[in-house]
């Protein structure tokens, strides 16, 4: 098979055994591939651990990806046959324990002409879903994992940053009827897809800053705690998804965030960070990060992409051939321009 080796500091296409599909696995040949925040961070991991002469063994990247069955292993439920098209959930069971195809050594991802998934966590698309768009399929479940999170408070929702991810939180909570949603991002053509996906008021943080535009919201601030009353009933307070996972973020917003706000993190910052914990102490907050997914959260995500395809399709800013997946690295982590970029690895 010819894959995009992420090889040290260097992503190229090169031509690789093709895997063999053992018992309950499938092979599939990825149609479209999408490249997230995730293969973006690891790589940057790679990258730093090569420059202090950590060696690192090559990988095939990609998690989210749509593929037509090739073969299927034994035990394979009979829904599963040669030229059906399906989505994957990519965790798998390794030798040591979980592994996520597309960002393990032993389970090669969706860049690639073939790749073997778990027939198990994988789902039938269908006929009204684009091929390339079940490639969202994962990404759009995180945003509904990390919506789902959000029970606690009954209130306005602020989306920081309108990435995929962020892209994804909207999708999830506009679906579900929750709202009002104040997304904010420096890039308008994120802003604009934010807008497409349903939040109410998108703004510029170059511009305005997004906790100060609660009265948009027909927001007020409750009390700061219950001292001062004989009984406190915890009050309407805004749910906050921190999308970007740049360091110091969680910091800015809990020193920024109204009493009592449920803060969702959802960006992957694989940094150290910190943060002042006093400033959680006296206003209340609750800080709770989401990862992942269910099973469910996958199907349903499937399933809202059946039912909003032309919606869904706002994500997709670029589709490129396999032999271009570097390039699709690098212009994801420089050009704001780019949201969800798609790579199609039959091609090229």
């Amino acid at each position: 098979m010819r894959a995009a080796v992420m090889d040290g500091k260097v992503i190229e296409v090169r031509t690789l055994p093709d895997p063999i599909p053992g018992p309950g696995q499938i092979l599939v040949a990825p149609i479209a591939t999408g490249i997230c925040g995730s293969d973006l961070h690891f790589r940057e991991q790679v990258v730093e651990a090569v420059e202090q002469g950590v060696a690192m063994p090559p990988i095939v990247p990609g998690h989210e990806f749509s593929g037509t069955i090739v073969e299927v292993g034994s035990g394979v439920d009979g829904r599963f046959k040669a030229g059906a098209i399906v989505t994957a959930n990519p965790f798998t069971h390794g030798a040591e324990g979980p592994e996520c195809v597309g960002l393990s050594t032993s389970f090669s991802g969706g860049l690639a002409t073939l790749s073997r998934v778990d027939a198990i966590r994988s789902i039938l698309v269908p006929e009204s879903v684009p091929p390339h768009l079940a490639a969202l399929t994962e990404p759009l479940a995180v945003g509904l994992r990390a919506a789902s999170l959000a029970d606690r408070n009954p209130g306005p929702n602020l989306v920081i940053g309108c990435g995929p991810v962020g892209l994804a939180v909207i999708f999830a909570l506009r679906a579900a009827g929750r709202g009002p949603i104040l997304a904010a991002d420096y890039s308008a053509p994120r802003r604009r897809a934010a807008e497409a996906l349903g939040a109410d008021i998108v703004i510029d943080p170059a511009v305005h800053s997004p906790f100060e535009r609660w009265s948009d919201l027909a927001f007020t601030e409750a009390a700061m705690s219950p001292l001062l009353e004989g009984t406190f009933d915890r009050p309407v307070a805004p749910n906050i998804f921190e999308c970007v996972g740049a360091r110091g973020l969680i910091d800015q917003i809990t020193a920024q965030a109204p009493q009592h706000s449920h803060i969702i993190v959802v960006g992957v910052c694989a940094h150290q960070d910190h943060f002042v914990p006093l400033n959680g102490i006296q206003k209340e907050l609750t800080l709770e990060f989401s990862f992942a997914y269910t099973m469910v959260d996958f199907q349903e995500s499937l399933a809202r992409i059946a039912q909003s395809p032309d919606q869904v399709e706002h994500l997709v800013s670029s589709r490129l051939p396999l032999d271009q997946t570097a390039a699709a690295f690098d212009a994801l982590a420089s050009d704001p321009e780019e949201v969800k970029v798609l790579v199609h690895p039959q091609e090229g």
